[in-house]
Protein backbone atom coordinates (compact mmCIF):
# COMPACT_ATOMS: atom_id res chain seq x y z
CA UNK A 1 0.00 0.00 0.00
CA UNK A 2 1.33 3.50 -0.85
CA UNK A 3 2.15 6.14 1.76
CA UNK A 4 -0.95 8.07 0.66
CA UNK A 5 -3.12 4.98 0.95
CA UNK A 6 -1.80 4.02 4.37
CA UNK A 7 -2.27 7.50 5.83
CA UNK A 8 -5.72 7.77 4.25
CA UNK A 9 -6.88 4.50 5.78
CA UNK A 10 -5.52 5.61 9.15
CA UNK A 11 -7.56 8.80 8.97
CA UNK A 12 -10.71 6.89 8.04
CA UNK A 13 -10.24 4.54 11.01
CA UNK A 14 -10.01 7.56 13.30
CA UNK A 15 -13.26 8.92 11.81
CA UNK A 16 -14.97 5.61 12.59
CA UNK A 17 -13.81 5.85 16.19
CA UNK A 18 -15.27 9.35 16.43
CA UNK A 19 -18.62 8.52 14.81
CA UNK A 20 -18.90 4.80 15.40
CA UNK A 21 -19.87 2.28 12.72
CA UNK A 22 -23.50 3.47 12.80
CA UNK A 23 -22.60 7.05 11.89
CA UNK A 24 -23.51 8.41 15.33
CA UNK A 25 -20.90 10.61 16.89
CA UNK A 26 -19.27 9.16 19.99
CA UNK A 27 -19.98 11.39 22.98
CA UNK A 28 -16.94 13.10 24.48
CA UNK A 29 -14.89 13.29 21.30
CA UNK A 30 -15.68 16.93 20.67
CA UNK A 31 -13.09 19.21 22.14
CA UNK A 32 -14.51 22.58 21.06
CA UNK A 33 -13.72 24.44 17.86
CA UNK A 34 -10.32 26.12 17.92
CA UNK A 35 -10.70 28.09 14.68
CA UNK A 36 -13.23 29.27 12.12
CA UNK A 37 -12.04 28.03 8.71
CA UNK A 38 -9.39 25.57 7.56
CA UNK A 39 -8.35 24.78 4.00
CA UNK A 40 -6.98 21.28 3.37
CA UNK A 41 -5.12 21.04 0.07
CA UNK A 42 -4.18 17.47 -0.87
CA UNK A 43 -4.58 15.60 -4.16
CA UNK A 44 -5.30 12.31 -2.38
CA UNK A 45 -9.08 12.32 -1.93
CA UNK A 46 -9.24 9.64 0.78
CA UNK A 47 -6.77 11.46 3.01
CA UNK A 48 -8.24 14.90 2.32
CA UNK A 49 -11.84 13.87 2.95
CA UNK A 50 -10.86 11.74 5.93
CA UNK A 51 -9.06 14.65 7.57
CA UNK A 52 -12.05 16.90 6.92
CA UNK A 53 -14.46 14.39 8.46
CA UNK A 54 -12.21 13.91 11.46
CA UNK A 55 -11.89 17.67 12.03
CA UNK A 56 -15.67 17.94 11.87
CA UNK A 57 -16.11 14.97 14.20
CA UNK A 58 -13.77 16.54 16.75
CA UNK A 59 -15.29 20.02 16.24
CA UNK A 60 -11.77 21.23 15.44
CA UNK A 61 -13.08 24.12 13.35
CA UNK A 62 -16.29 25.60 12.00
CA UNK A 63 -15.68 25.06 8.27
CA UNK A 64 -13.24 22.79 6.40
CA UNK A 65 -12.62 23.69 2.75
CA UNK A 66 -11.03 21.18 0.38
CA UNK A 67 -8.61 21.78 -2.49
CA UNK A 68 -7.00 19.15 -4.71
CA UNK A 69 -4.32 21.15 -6.55
CA UNK A 70 -2.59 24.51 -6.63
CA UNK A 71 -5.29 26.26 -8.65
CA UNK A 72 -8.15 25.12 -6.42
CA UNK A 73 -6.15 26.09 -3.33
CA UNK A 74 -5.59 29.62 -4.64
CA UNK A 75 -9.27 29.85 -5.64
CA UNK A 76 -10.34 28.83 -2.14
CA UNK A 77 -8.11 31.51 -0.60
CA UNK A 78 -9.58 34.16 -2.90
CA UNK A 79 -13.15 33.09 -2.16
CA UNK A 80 -12.53 32.83 1.60
CA UNK A 81 -10.06 35.51 2.74
CA UNK A 82 -10.97 34.76 6.37
CA UNK A 83 -9.35 31.30 6.37
CA UNK A 84 -7.43 30.80 9.62
CA UNK A 85 -5.26 27.86 8.60
CA UNK A 86 -4.01 26.38 5.32
CA UNK A 87 -2.87 22.73 5.37
CA UNK A 88 -0.83 21.82 2.28
CA UNK A 89 0.64 18.67 0.80
CA UNK A 90 3.97 19.08 -1.00
CA UNK A 91 3.01 16.91 -3.99
CA UNK A 92 -0.03 18.14 -5.90
CA UNK A 93 -0.78 18.66 -9.60
CA UNK A 94 -1.07 22.17 -10.99
CA UNK A 95 1.68 23.62 -8.80
CA UNK A 96 4.61 22.17 -6.91
CA UNK A 97 3.79 22.32 -3.22
CA UNK A 98 6.74 24.49 -2.21
CA UNK A 99 5.84 27.02 -4.89
CA UNK A 100 2.25 27.09 -3.60
CA UNK A 101 3.57 27.66 -0.07
CA UNK A 102 5.67 30.63 -1.23
CA UNK A 103 2.72 31.99 -3.23
CA UNK A 104 0.35 31.84 -0.25
CA UNK A 105 2.93 33.30 2.13
CA UNK A 106 3.48 36.23 -0.22
CA UNK A 107 -0.24 36.94 -0.67
CA UNK A 108 -1.28 36.15 2.93
CA UNK A 109 1.61 37.16 5.23
CA UNK A 110 -0.34 36.58 8.47
CA UNK A 111 -1.86 33.22 7.50
CA UNK A 112 -0.90 30.08 9.43
CA UNK A 113 0.39 27.67 6.76
CA UNK A 114 1.23 24.07 7.61
CA UNK A 115 2.84 21.45 5.40
CA UNK A 116 1.23 18.06 6.08
CA UNK A 117 2.99 15.57 3.85
CA UNK A 118 4.39 12.06 3.53
CA UNK A 119 7.92 13.41 3.06
CA UNK A 120 10.18 13.23 6.10
CA UNK A 121 13.26 14.43 4.24
CA UNK A 122 15.29 17.02 6.12
CA UNK A 123 15.76 19.10 2.97
CA UNK A 124 11.99 19.36 2.48
CA UNK A 125 11.47 20.36 6.12
CA UNK A 126 14.11 23.08 5.94
CA UNK A 127 12.91 24.30 2.55
CA UNK A 128 9.38 24.65 3.95
CA UNK A 129 10.72 26.60 6.94
CA UNK A 130 12.69 28.90 4.65
CA UNK A 131 9.63 29.44 2.43
CA UNK A 132 7.62 30.70 5.39
CA UNK A 133 5.73 27.67 6.67
CA UNK A 134 4.34 27.98 10.18
CA UNK A 135 4.72 24.25 10.70
CA UNK A 136 5.71 20.93 9.12
CA UNK A 137 3.91 17.72 10.08
CA UNK A 138 4.70 14.29 8.60
CA UNK A 139 1.63 12.19 7.75
CA UNK A 140 3.19 9.34 9.71
CA UNK A 141 2.27 11.17 12.94
CA UNK A 142 -0.71 9.79 14.91
CA UNK A 143 -3.83 11.85 14.20
CA UNK A 144 -4.04 13.12 17.78
CA UNK A 145 -0.49 14.45 17.46
CA UNK A 146 -1.38 16.09 14.15
CA UNK A 147 -4.38 17.89 15.66
CA UNK A 148 -2.39 18.88 18.75
CA UNK A 149 0.32 20.40 16.53
CA UNK A 150 -2.31 22.30 14.54
CA UNK A 151 -3.80 23.67 17.76
CA UNK A 152 -0.38 24.95 18.84
CA UNK A 153 0.09 26.64 15.49
CA UNK A 154 -3.31 28.32 15.70
CA UNK A 155 -2.32 29.59 19.17
CA UNK A 156 0.61 31.43 17.59
CA UNK A 157 3.35 28.83 17.98
CA UNK A 158 5.36 26.97 15.36
CA UNK A 159 5.78 23.23 14.95
CA UNK A 160 8.72 21.61 13.20
CA UNK A 161 10.39 18.22 13.71
CA UNK A 162 13.86 18.45 15.26
CA UNK A 163 15.45 17.59 11.90
CA UNK A 164 14.08 20.83 10.45
CA UNK A 165 16.13 23.05 12.75
CA UNK A 166 18.99 24.88 11.03
CA UNK A 167 22.63 23.99 11.51
CA UNK A 168 24.82 25.91 13.92
CA UNK A 169 26.29 28.24 11.30
CA UNK A 170 25.47 31.93 11.68
CA UNK A 171 25.17 34.05 8.52
CA UNK A 172 27.83 36.80 8.62
CA UNK A 173 25.25 39.56 8.10
CA UNK A 174 23.65 38.67 11.45
CA UNK A 175 26.79 39.36 13.45
CA UNK A 176 25.85 42.99 14.18
CA UNK A 177 22.07 42.61 14.36
CA UNK A 178 20.35 45.07 16.68
CA UNK A 179 16.94 44.79 18.31
CA UNK A 180 15.21 47.36 20.50
CA UNK A 181 14.80 46.50 24.21
CA UNK A 182 11.11 45.77 23.62
CA UNK A 183 11.88 43.56 20.62
CA UNK A 184 14.40 41.62 22.70
CA UNK A 185 11.73 41.18 25.37
CA UNK A 186 9.24 39.90 22.80
CA UNK A 187 11.83 37.53 21.31
CA UNK A 188 12.65 36.15 24.76
CA UNK A 189 8.97 35.46 25.39
CA UNK A 190 8.68 33.75 22.00
CA UNK A 191 11.62 31.58 23.06
CA UNK A 192 9.64 30.58 26.15
CA UNK A 193 6.83 29.32 23.91
CA UNK A 194 4.45 32.21 24.49
CA UNK A 195 1.80 32.99 21.86
CA UNK A 196 1.17 36.53 20.63
CA UNK A 197 -1.89 36.79 22.86
CA UNK A 198 0.09 35.68 25.90
CA UNK A 199 2.87 38.15 25.10
CA UNK A 200 0.35 40.99 24.80
CA UNK A 201 -1.07 40.09 28.21
CA UNK A 202 2.33 39.74 29.88
CA UNK A 203 3.58 43.05 28.45
CA UNK A 204 0.23 44.78 29.00
CA UNK A 205 0.08 45.93 25.40
CA UNK A 206 -2.23 45.54 22.40
CA UNK A 207 -2.13 42.39 20.27
CA UNK A 208 -1.52 44.35 17.00
CA UNK A 209 1.51 45.96 18.66
CA UNK A 210 2.93 42.55 19.51
CA UNK A 211 2.33 41.35 15.95
CA UNK A 212 4.21 44.40 14.64
CA UNK A 213 7.14 43.64 16.96
CA UNK A 214 7.20 40.02 15.78
CA UNK A 215 7.14 41.10 12.12
CA UNK A 216 10.00 43.56 12.71
CA UNK A 217 12.02 40.88 14.53
CA UNK A 218 11.56 38.48 11.62
CA UNK A 219 12.64 41.19 9.16
CA UNK A 220 15.77 42.11 11.11
CA UNK A 221 16.80 38.49 11.58
CA UNK A 222 15.92 37.53 8.02
CA UNK A 223 13.65 34.72 9.24
CA UNK A 224 10.05 33.82 8.42
CA UNK A 225 8.90 31.96 11.52
CA UNK A 226 9.30 31.82 15.27
CA UNK A 227 11.46 28.69 15.42
CA UNK A 228 14.09 30.14 13.10
CA UNK A 229 14.00 33.52 14.88
CA UNK A 230 14.55 31.94 18.29
CA UNK A 231 17.30 29.66 16.98
CA UNK A 232 19.22 32.57 15.44
CA UNK A 233 18.47 34.83 18.39
CA UNK A 234 20.15 32.40 20.73
CA UNK A 235 23.18 31.99 18.48
CA UNK A 236 23.84 35.73 18.20
CA UNK A 237 23.18 36.43 21.88
CA UNK A 238 19.85 38.24 21.57
CA UNK A 239 18.14 35.85 23.98
CA UNK A 240 19.57 35.71 27.50
CA UNK A 241 20.37 32.34 29.06
CA UNK A 242 17.82 31.29 31.67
Amino acid sequence: MSEHGSSGVGIINQVRKSYGDTGTEVEGDRTGAVCGKVMVADDHAVFREGLRLLMEARAFCGVVLEAFDGDSARAAMLAHPDIDLAVLDLNMPGMEGMALLKDLRSSHPALAIVVLTASERRNDMRAAMAAGATGYIPKSFPINKILAALEKILAGENFFPADALPDDGIPPELGNISLSPRQREVLSLIARGKSNKEIARLLDTALPTVKNHVANIFEKLGTRNRVAAVNLGRKVGLIPDE
